[in-house]
């Protein structure tokens, strides 16, 4: 649950990125980290991967909401069972979630795995899936064997959320993705 620091008129919201392995969650980050950058400085900073960490995080300011600043911290769920104590602590307090979806259709079973594991490990951590402001990102579309929208809309989409198409390794639609799970997380907020 997003929470408010009083003292310093902030606002922080937990974003957390999820998919099957090699859909692109590092990639989101990568391109979010350089896009952001970009604006901030000259001359940008690397987004360096220094060690295998079990999740990877990264705060992003997105502006103001009424008289306080708003704050994401997004990070991105380990895909293996190696860390199973870091995906409970991770999705604790979370108030939105992304799920990446590899658009190629050599890894259709592997998004429906990892969408089948997200709803059972969130129901084993008591959220209820239809609650949370959740974006689904149709990524890496510049693939040779990419899946058209409607297949994947009818695979993962049946209840008509928010989609993006991406390609994140060219920043390709990774901003409109945090804009939109920021937008939805904000009205969420905002009902509260």
């Amino acid at each position: 649950m997003a929470y408010a620091n009083f003292e310093t008129r902030e606002i922080h919201c937990k974003i957390l990125y999820v998919g099957a392995k090699g859909s692109g969650k590092t990639e989101n980050l990568k391109s979010i980290f350089h896009k952001t950058q970009v604006r901030l400085t000259k001359e940008p900073m690397s987004f360096e991967d220094k060690f295998n960490a079990p999740f990877e995080f990264m705060p992003l300011s997105i502006g103001q909401l009424k008289d306080f600043h708003v704050k994401l911290h997004i990070y991105t769920l380990p895909e293996h069972n190696l860390y199973p104590t870091f995906n409970m602590v991770i999705t604790r307090g979370i108030d939105g979630i992304v799920f990446v979806v590899d658009s190629s259709l050599s890894a259709l079973q592997d998004n429906i795995d990892a969408w089948a594991k997200l709803k059972d490990m969130l129901t084993q951590e008591g959220y209820n899936l239809g609650s949370i402001p959740r974006v689904l990102q149709y990524n890496k579309r510049d693939e040779r064997d990419a899946l058209s929208l409607d297949a994947l809309r009818n695979e993962f989409n049946a209840q008509g959320l928010t989609d993006v198409e991406a390609v994140a390794i060219h920043h390709l639609g990774t901003m409109e993705t945090v804009q939109k799970i920021s937008s939805l997380v904000l009205d969420e907020l905002g009902r509260s």
